[in-house]
């Protein structure tokens, strides 16, 4: 039986690892959970599953400390945001494995954190559909070519710039495949997503920005592909759920039923082609964060919180979040990230930047 620590356990991520965990008792176990803004739901959840060990984030806390209790065999990170990052690190440095859901950490983490992963010789497990998919396909292989991160297009594929401005708050969270929280509903449906992704794989797969290419698959049912040096090409499919990427990562290198649904191919088309970066514009700011990285992809994420949370709170119109974004991105000085510490001070000026165009 695996035992595990849950982060975020009222979030997406949280509430299909407890339905995942529900119907297989016999191999998993939830020793430990946190939450923050949902800690009397929390309270219920831990009465059902018999969590002993508690956390409230919204209260002072040694993350590491926690972590310890329950001595767990793995920790499943699905805190949303930036907020994730420190319970990565306290994860690594408790040697315990990380299943990782919360792609903000390596964004913002990035080569600290897998140095660190790699020093200490603890498994970094990717919950992300896509990075589970191209983790799984290099299972067994030696050097790629390429990565195809696919993308289903959220709720707005096809749309126009002036489509899209007078987008509410409920039609951005209405995404077409996937049920999520609101901060990465709203993120697929201006493809900042896709960013953050390309960002967390070139981290985790060492990979060079001009070796991921991203494609529009609206069925998303390929999670994501790998081309090899002979053209070859592997894909993951699979139906979209985020069942079975927690499943892959708390049971590697182990395959076994949990009962994760399986794909039907009696009537299924599969279709591919390019994004539209006219519209989404994250994608060309992508590529200048890319080709200089350092504290580009931290300030990237940072102001694209900020933005975010002021769409949901009804304070600036849809196309606003890219106007933020390409106008923090264009202010912003490449500087060495050569320290936790400075991952923290670049966030916290990256918001600061970003909050003045609200003042």
């Amino acid at each position: 039986m695996k035992k595990i620590v849950l982060l975020g356990a009222t979030g997406s991520i949280g509430q299909t690892t407890l339905e995942l965990v529900r119907r297989n008792p016999e191999k998993f176990q939830i020793v430990g959970a946190s939450a923050h803004a949902h800690f009397p739901e929390l309270e219920k959840i831990a009465s059902e599953f018999g969590i002993k060990y508690l956390l409230d984030t919204r209260e002072p806390f040694s993350a590491k400390e926690f972590l310890k209790k329950g001595e767990p065999d793995i920790v499943l990170n699905a805190v949303s945001g930036f907020a994730g990052l420190k319970f990565s690190l306290a994860t690594i440095e408790a040697d315990l494995p990380l299943a990782l859901a919360n792609k903000e950490s390596l964004v913002a983490g990035g080569e600290l954190l897998m140095q660190l992963a790699r020093e200490k010789d603890i498994d970094i497990l990717p919950v992300d559909s896509e990075h589970s998919a191209i983790f799984q396909c290099l299972q067994g292989e030696g050097n790629f070519e390429k990565i195809i991160l696919t993308c289903s297009g959220g709720p707005f594929y096809g749309r126009k710039k002036e489509e899209l401005k007078n987008i509410s708050v409920d039609q951005a969270l209405a995404h077409p495949q996937w049920s999520m929280g609101a901060k990465i509903s709203v993120d697929s449906a201006t493809l900042a997503n896709k960013c953050l992704e390309v960002f967390e794989a070139m981290h985790l797969f060492r990979a060079k920005g001009e070796q991921i290419e991203i494609v529009i698959h609206p069925q998303a049912i390929v999670h994501s592909m790998v081309q090899f040096p002979d053209s070859s090409i592997k894909a993951q499919l699979s139906p979209p759920t985020m069942e079975l990427p927690i499943s892959c990562a708390l049971q590697f290198p182990q395959r076994t039923k949990t009962g994760c649904p399986v794909q039907d191919f009696s009537d299924l088309n599969l279709s591919f082609t390019t994004p539209d970066r006219e519209t989404f514009r994250t994608l060309k700011l992508l590529d200048t964060c890319t080709q200089e990285m350092a504290n580009f992809p931290i300030v990237f994420n940072a102001a694209n919180e900020v933005a975010v949370a002021e769409f949901l709170a009804g304070n600036i119109p849809f196309l606003d979040i890219f106007d933020l974004l390409e106008r923090v991105i264009g202010e912003t000085q490449k500087e060495a990230v050569d320290s936790i510490e400075k991952i923290f001070d670049i966030d916290a000026r990256a918001r600061k930047m970003a909050q003045k165009y609200f003042s």
